[in-house]
């Protein structure tokens, strides 16, 4: 009997297999789409080549396997089936990147401490959670205010954690964390909050307050010591970079979102996005609705003036060193927002590169002539 020969594809040499595996391997689309509307299908992508390349025989499905598993997607329903394949097959050292979708209604109430789990067996350099409100609160151990969440239209946000490096934590320590912010030294945030677009064809829409995270934690910034708040900034003053994505947010929510960057003591990089981003239908919304066209812009240079002069300060007194307005890539707020961003931080250590980023200069160390005494 004869044996089935092998293809000369599969006598390929270990070394060209993996190049080979390399080239058709893609950026995940949850980087590319972090910042656009929060949508569960954050991570679905049309490419399937590295699965059809696995299922073409055993050899290239043990080496294709660890590249496929480096960027997971986790539906919270099914938690024990993946952890037990990652273990079965030893796959957890190659898990980079998680992308969680949570739900949080009367008909689904989904464990807002997952990452208990989880963590425990694998240690993701990057986490992304796409779900609603309420579930990214109790996540993050705040309770959001829901009282109002009738006048906008936020089924869904996002908030994205980066560590540097993957330094395995104490398993131990997991169950003494309070929320997901504790469970590891992440040293960046991002945070998409979605649109309140919707709020604006309410009467004195100003009043109402998004349910977002950061309504609680702007709201913590300035009231007197106390445990929630002395655990809130011992875990923001990890981070370094921060990002909040919005679109059109009431001036006075951007101050609250202002006043909890304010605990992030060891923040230097800044970026902020107020306005729709490319392909984002938001302002169809605007031209058919009864809100007054003028307002959610209005709002935006607003919250821009509040922002320049907290960037302004941060810088004297902190560690902020570069600043990102993502509005600048919108051709028709470019002008305004170079107007008061110039008149605010030109005059003082920032410069600008033209497009939309700040960069604080470095102060040059002062010299110090020795001055000979004769007594």
């Amino acid at each position: 009997m004869m044996l089935p020969q092998r293809s000369p594809f599969e006598s390929l040499p270990n070394e060209l297999l993996d190049e080979i595996i390399v080239n058709l391997w893609t950026t995940p689309p949850s980087v590319s789409r972090v910042n656009q509307p929060p949508s569960a299908s954050i991570a679905r992508s049309t490419s399937r080549d590295l699965k059809n390349l696995a299922r073409s025989c055993s050899r290239l499905l043990a080496a294709v396997r660890p590249r496929l598993f480096a960027h997971v997607c986790l539906d919270l329903q099914d938690v024990d089936e993946l952890l037990s394949y990652i273990e079965t097959w030893d796959l957890a050292r190659y898990v980079t990147t998680l992308v969680v979708r949570g739900r949080d209604s009367p008909e689904n109430r989904e464990d807002p401490y997952w990452w208990r789990q989880v963590l425990a067996r694998i240690n993701p350099q990057r986490i992304t959670v796409v779900a609603p409100p309420s579930f990214i609160g109790k996540m993050m151990g705040t309770q959001i205010f829901e009282g109002h969440t009738w006048a906008f239209d936020v089924p869904l946000q996002t908030l994205q954690l980066n560590q540097d490096s993957r330094t395995d934590a104490p398993l131990t320590s997991l169950d003494k964390c309070s929320c997901l912010l504790e469970a590891r030294t992440w040293s960046s945030l991002l945070f998409n909050e979605s649109s309140s677009l919707r709020a604006y064809s309410h009467y004195e829409y100003f009043l109402f307050q998004v349910p977002s995270l950061f309504s609680t934690w702007g709201s913590l910034a300035y009231v007197r010591p106390r445990p929630q708040k002395f655990s809130l900034t011992a875990a923001l003053n990890q981070l370094t970079s921060f990002r909040y994505t919005a679109v059109f947010p009431f001036y006075n929510h951007v101050k609250l979102v202002l006043n909890a960057v304010e605990l992030m003591k060891n923040l230097r990089s800044l970026s902020i996005q107020l306005s729709p981003c490319k392909g984002d239908k938001a302002t169809e919304v605007e031209q058919k609705s009864s809100m007054d066209p003028s307002d959610p812009w209005m709002e935006i240079t607003t919250g821009y003036s509040i922002i320049a002069h907290s960037v302004r300060d941060l810088g004297n007194r902190g560690n902020l060193v570069e600043f990102t307005a993502c509005d600048y890539a919108f051709d028709n707020l470019r002008p305004e927002l170079s107007s008061i961003l110039s008149e605010i931080l030109g005059h003082s250590d920032w410069v600008h590169d033209g497009n939309g980023t700040w960069t604080k200069k470095k102060k040059k160390a002062t010299r110090y002539t020795p001055v000979e005494i004769v007594l």
